[in-house]
């Protein structure tokens, strides 16, 4: 078996790892490198995988960008395989993917125009619509816990990684020489006792194991903590007639922060207070959560099996329209904006 790491060894971001057997060849992830613009789409540009129309596959981890934003790139370059996901993650790339694709758009419009302004040639965006349309055509939604027979020798199987909404351990087998290896992908990894998701499946008897060490070396205060100064900071600023602002990941972090407001204000801990949710990717994110309850962990499953929505109550308005996202600037009143984190940049 060879191992080849291409993408967040010295960084975060840009997720690729590739695996070779003696009779198979695939990779697990294909993020976007996020970075100096000029680093970036050189790095996001070259798939650095040898003859790619050879690939047999390529096992996604979970839908955040920097593991699965370069995809398009990757087809466009003559991948041709399958791209094996969990069914949720195959839902939210969906959509994810096309956001980055206009995100792109819009950006290439300003790099041209100042390239314009200098007399040089324009350029063209890393992906378009038509690039990601195509690449989700190569997309096999995958449940949790069963096998996928890559070939004879190999077989790969998914378990719950709690990081993000069908986040996924990769667990693969080898069978080489009448020995059996077993090859661990972690992706990203969620802690315990998060709200809404599972907590991150245990897997034991493993040979190799490819983890990321983002939070290696940090302390994750215990939710509950982090529960009560989400509620202290909401009730100060309601007293001084102020407004919550709050950016979130349009993924999990967005449909978390909702979930404990819903919470909180049930049990009477914080004011009647208007909540928006100003961000047309988290409401569409919102919806795809909702479809996916396999995902869930006992407390929300409850929630659900008494006919609740625990992502909607009486004050919580999400907001689509353009127009009605402006008229959030004229509101008098104490309220809470959540709008996805791009609206520091791309947003």
């Amino acid at each position: 078996m060879i191992l080849q790491f291409w993408g967040a060894t010295k960084t975060v971001t840009g997720s690729l790892h590739y695996v070779q057997t003696k009779g198979t060849r695939f990779i697990l992830d294909c993020g976007l490198y996020q970075g100096h613009r000029d680093e970036a789409e050189s790095n996001n540009r070259n798939i650095p995988v040898k003859h790619l129309e050879e690939l047999d596959c390529l096992f996604l981890s979970h839908a955040h960008i920097d593991h699965s934003g370069n995809i398009p790139t990757l087809v466009k370059s003559g991948f041709r395989g399958k791209i094996v996901t969990t069914e949720a993650t195959a839902d939210l790339i969906s959509i994810m993917l096309l956001d980055s694709a206009y995100i792109h758009r819009k950006d290439i419009e300003y790099v041209n125009k100042k390239r314009r302004k200098k007399g040089l040639p324009p350029k063209k965006p890393l992906y378009t619509k038509k690039d990601v349309e195509e690449a989700l055509n190569h997309l096999e939604p995958l449940s949790y816990e069963k096998w996928f027979e890559v070939s004879q020798d190999v077989r790969v199987i998914f378990y719950d990684a709690g990081h993000i909404l069908g986040s996924a351990i990769i667990l693969i087998e080898v069978q080489e020489d009448n020995v059996k290896k077993r090859l661990l992908f972690t992706g990203d990894l969620g802690r315990k006792d998060l709200p809404i998701i599972k907590d991150p499946h245990q897997v034991e008897n493993v040979d190799f194991l490819i983890t990321e060490s983002t939070y290696g070396g940090r302390y994750h205060r215990p939710y509950k903590e982090v529960s009560c100064e989400l509620r202290d900071l909401i009730n100060v600023t309601y007293r001084r007639k102020g407004k919550i602002i709050i950016p979130a990941f349009s993924v999990g972090r967005t449909q978390e922060i909702v979930y404990e407001i819903q919470n909180l204000h049930e049990r009477g801990e914080l004011p009647d207070i208007p909540i928006f949710v100003d961000s047309p990717l988290s409401v569409n994110v919102t919806e795809i959560f909702k479809r996916h309850p396999e995902c869930y962990d006992e407390e929300a499953l409850e929630i659900i099996n008494n006919h609740e929505n625990p992502f909607g109550f009486k004050r919580l308005i999400y907001i689509k329209d353009v127009e009605k996202s402006k008229a959030l600037n004229n509101i008098n009143e104490p309220c809470i904006i959540i709008s996805a984190s791009g609206m520091c940049e791309a947003g």
